[in-house]
């Protein structure tokens, strides 16, 4: 003992005569800390025209100057958005002269609460590059993120991604596409074979990763993104993930409330997040219903969720024992419970009439319903428990909840290994959407085109496929298996054994279950 409080004295003064020692020269100059960050927050908005949004993204940007100016003391937003081709611009009602100075150009500013959107838009200093080369480069999400982070610091930062956005798909989650299909973000300036490219969960994972500031919030201001595929795979980037699990209106809105919102003082981020979500669903009912004219019970699909990602991981683990009971009963288990899986997935609550995405918390109720042999009371609560503790937040349209349509997030759903995307089309005389073709994408990487014929039952439609496969570019072992969701909950295993294919349709009693205005760019 007394040698190791000799040696710990002689290391002592060692240590003291090397801090003396170091003091005393100019050979090794101490650097100051960075100072801190004035800034509570730095909103980030990365957006893209996708060719027909720019009309209802430009008074999204329009809302932040709306804010009380005093917001902006402690809150920077920070913008790049990338504006459609001249001639998408054209299409959408620009002007000439508007068309021909924005095509396809970048701009990259700070809001200015004294300016408005329309002066600093015409600044020569803001504008970013011609083209940007391809907006839906994790390389060019990044340098933004980065760019941001060090020109306006702050001590916590929001991501807001803004364009088309639709869901996780296999087909669609590709490095680089040449498939017209829906991901995140569409950069219709740079093109593939005739087709938009975009962002994939994998690709916006590594742009947003890569760069040097963790997030606090990202928010996804597009359609369908409240999948289990995203959540689990942008978990580790965020603290909270705002997500819609339906289509995300293009008007309407209320970005002017972050900016206030997050510059109170002591602001309890949580309590934040749910005023604003409440205050964004609020303002799509009274733009639709009111300014937009529809009848007070038009179909309208809002909601948003704020999910809090240090508790996805727990419901990782109880998916995955409820996904080992699900595919264990279905191989070994009896006839009866065979067929009451069937009749479950029969009747699947479908989110988005022509995409296989499902509502997953409905789903996996019915299942618990009708197999209380295999899962409990106390595996349901377990269940409910881990579902609930992710969501922070959650509103939903007045529509949504006067038919009690609220769903919780999507999921895909399909049957030996196999998921269906449907194309619809409307009957003029009933006003009904009717399915017509579908593709269906096999896990071997083969696409497949039916035709969809009605029978005399018209609850039944004969299928009758159309030429020869093709290939879509992958496989679900090499896409939907890589998953950060999928190596948590094990979902493929039943992908790979369900044999039912899910219900085709939304809720029986509507002909079709998202907002479709007469204009079709008014949707995201």
């Amino acid at each position: 003992m007394k040698k190791f409080l000799m040696a710990a004295a002689v290391l002592c003064c060692m240590m003291t005569m090397t801090v003396l020692t170091s003091c005393s020269t100019d050979d090794n100059p101490v650097t100051p800390p960075e100072p801190e960050p004035t800034a509570e927050y730095t909103i980030m908005y990365y957006a893209n025209g996708g060719a027909n949004v720019d009309q209802c993204i430009l008074p999204m940007l329009r809302d932040f100057y709306k804010a009380d100016p005093d917001a902006y003391k402690k809150v920077n937003v920070v913008v790049q958005y990338k504006f459609s081709t001249a001639e998408n611009l054209k299409k959408q009602g620009f002007t000439d002269d508007t068309c021909e100075m924005y095509g396809s150009k970048t701009v990259r500013w700070v809001v200015d609460p004294s300016k408005s959107l329309d002066t600093q838009l015409g600044e020569s200093d803001n504008l970013y590059g011609a083209d940007n080369a391809d907006c839906a480069c994790p390389d060019s999400l990044t340098n933004f993120i980065n760019w941001a982070a060090k020109a306006y610091p702050a001590k916590k930062y929001m991501l807001i991604v803004n364009d088309h956005g639709g869901g996780y798909r296999p087909d669609d989650d590709l490095p680089e596409t040449s498939q017209a299909t829906r991901g995140l973000l569409y950069d219709d300036g740079n093109l593939i074979n005739g087709s938009k490219k975009h962002f994939s969960v994998k690709s916006f994972h590594r742009a947003v990763a890569a760069a040097n500031v963790r997030f606090q919030t990202i928010y996804m201001l597009a359609c369908l993104m409240n999948n289990l595929e995203y959540q689990f795979e942008l978990q580790d980037l965020c603290d909270y993930i705002i997500a819609s699990t339906y289509t995300m209106p293009s008007w309407g809105g209320a970005l002017y409330d972050l900016p206030e919102i997050l510059s109170q003082p002591n602001v309890d981020i949580e309590r934040a997040l749910d005023a604003y979500c409440k205050a964004d669903v609020t303002s799509w009912d009274i733009v639709y219903s009111v300014e937009g004219g529809y009848p007070e019970d038009y179909p309208f699909y809002t909601d948003l969720t704020v999910t809090r990602t240090a508790n996805i991981a727990r419901l990782g683990q109880v998916m995955r024992e409820f996904t080992d009971r699900l595919c264990d009963t279905y191989q070994n288990g009896t006839e009866a419970q065979k067929h009451a899986i069937d009749y479950c997935t029969a009747n699947a609550v479908k989110v988005e009439l022509k995409s296989p995405f499902y509502d997953v918390a409905k789903y996996m109720a019915s299942l618990m319903s009708a197999l209380p042999e295999v899962y409990d009371n106390n595996f349901y609560s377990q269940m409910e428990e881990a579902f609930n503790n992710c969501i922070a937040a959650q509103y939903f349209g007045k529509y949504l909840t006067t038919h009690d349509y609220m769903v919780d997030y999507s999921v895909l759903l399909g049957t030996l290994g196999s998921y269906s995307y449907v194309f619809w089309k409307k009957d003029n005389e009933t006003g009904a959407q009717n399915p017509y073709a579908e593709y269906l994408f096999a896990d071997d990487g083969m696409r497949y085109l039916y035709y969809i014929n009605p029978t005399d039952d018209p609850q039944y439609y004969s299928m009758e496929v159309s030429g020869d496969p093709v290939p879509w570019g992958s496989t679900l072992a090499d896409t939907y298996e890589q998953l950060a969701f999928d190596r948590a909950v094990g979902w493929s295993r039943w992908l790979r054994l369900n044999r039912q294919w899910p219900n085709l349709f939304c809720p029986s009693d509507l002909h079709y279950e998202l907002p479709m205005p007469e204009e079709e760019n008014k949707q995201n």
